[in-house]
């Protein structure tokens, strides 16, 4: 639609503008002033447009919703970490009931943990992309200690990434969201 009004412009413009040889050299007429202007304009609505159709992906949940000390763990197989408290999940794409965050279109993305040590004193977790660990965060120096890690991802459309404790005598803990996971769509692909 653009284009076809871009092409009657022009037309229009050609059509009432005086032959090259009556203007003055190097000097522009107002129609060329206002056709330089319009196609600025409307090489700037297609900036936007293409923004605007650009998808939106973010997420940030916390383990728990609550200013109670929690720990959870230690478990006897590696546990995916169900974050509850969704603090931020533009594009649905974190589910809470599953603790996976699920690719909706092929890109770049971002993610960050952070955990906080539980009343075993150890701290175990990592992050999986399609069951494959990726990174770790790891602390033992007592309860209240934390670790962050963060990774950027290519992935394809379904890959899904998730946070897992890792088995034996191992814990984690939040308290009004300090255990938190992270991501968002950094560039479509």
């Amino acid at each position: 639609m653009i284009k076809w009004f871009l092409v009657a412009l022009f037309a229009l413009v050609g059509a009432q503008s005086p032959p090259a040889e009556e203007r003055v050299s190097g000097q522009f007429s107002a129609d060329d002033i206002l056709l330089q202007q319009l196609t600025a304009r409307v090489e700037k609505l297609e900036r936007e447009r293409k923004l605007r159709e650009r998808p939106r992906v973010a997420f940030s949940a916390a383990l728990i919703d609550s200013r109670n000390w929690t720990n959870f763990g230690p478990y006897a197989a590696d546990e995916t970490l169900k974050l509850k408290k969704v603090i931020t999940n533009i594009g649905e794409a974190y589910n809470p009931e599953t603790g996976y965050f699920t690719a909706p279109v092929k890109g770049v993305y971002y993610f960050r943990v952070t955990g906080v040590v539980g009343s075993t004193g150890t701290l175990n977790a990592g992050v999986k992309k399609n069951r494959v660990n990726l990174i770790a965060i790891h602390h033992k120096a007592g309860t209240d200690a934390s670790a962050s890690n963060a990774i950027v991802l290519e992935m394809e459309r379904g890959d899904f990434v998730f946070f897992q404790m890792w088995r034996h005598n191992l814990s984690i803990a939040d308290q009004g969201g300090i255990t938190t996971f992270t991501g968002f769509l950094v560039s479509p692909i």
